[in-house]
């Protein structure tokens, strides 16, 4: 795939991402996504001919955001704990999902509606659990690295806790949480 082809598919997804979070799913047309990317109309529907493709490929682009943000989280928290101690540490992580609450609120709100569409849509049934999944990385690594890979922990109950307030926020329902806040609720993960 060329390097043009390869931009015009990730402007058209990074788009389709910004749509998602600012309008919902339908506002994600094939010309609202030539319009958003800055492209000549027709560009998104030549690469991506129905809805569905196109909400597909935009999901797994956005799995990969997701991740690509817990690779550097985990390496960052990683080496605070070697050379800080955990205390310095879960501090360090309430900061990151405090930081990643702002930076990634589009994210965040794309992947609830596309979340919500996998509920709906038979044929995007897989695009639920991928976004999950990519979602609960960085959660589970501050919460297994906190407790010491503890299986006792609620892991569930955590992600839950942890998004819910996030999505709360990210919508305007809900105050910004602080980092004292959140580094309490991962301090209590340590207590046996």
């Amino acid at each position: 795939m060329s390097t043009q082809v390869k931009d015009r598919r990730t402007a058209i997804l990074d788009a389709v991402i910004q749509l998602l979070a600012e309008k919902g799913l339908s506002g994600v047309t094939h010309r609202a996504a030539d319009m958003q990317a800055g492209l000549p109309q027709g560009s998104t529907t030549y690469y991506f001919p129905k809805k569905t493709a196109l909400l597909r490929e935009a999901a797994a682009h956005l799995a990969l955001e997701l991740e690509k943000d817990c690779d550097d989280l985990q390496i960052a928290f990683a080496d605070v704990v070697a050379k800080q101690g955990m205390e310095a540490a879960i501090d360090r992580a309430a900061q990151g999902l405090l930081a990643s609450a702002d930076k990634g609120r589009e994210l965040l709100l794309a992947r609830i509606e596309l979340t919500l569409a996998a509920a709906r849509d038979e044929d995007l049934s897989d695009v639920g659990e991928r976004l999950s999944v990519a979602a609960r990385r960085p959660i589970e690594f501050f919460v297994n690295l906190v407790t010491g890979g503890r299986n006792t922990v609620p892991m569930e109950t955590c992600v839950g806790l942890i998004d819910g307030i996030a999505l709360m926020y990210a919508t305007g329902q809900g105050p910004k949480p602080t980092v004292a806040q959140v580094s309490t609720v991962l301090r209590s993960l340590t207590i046996d």
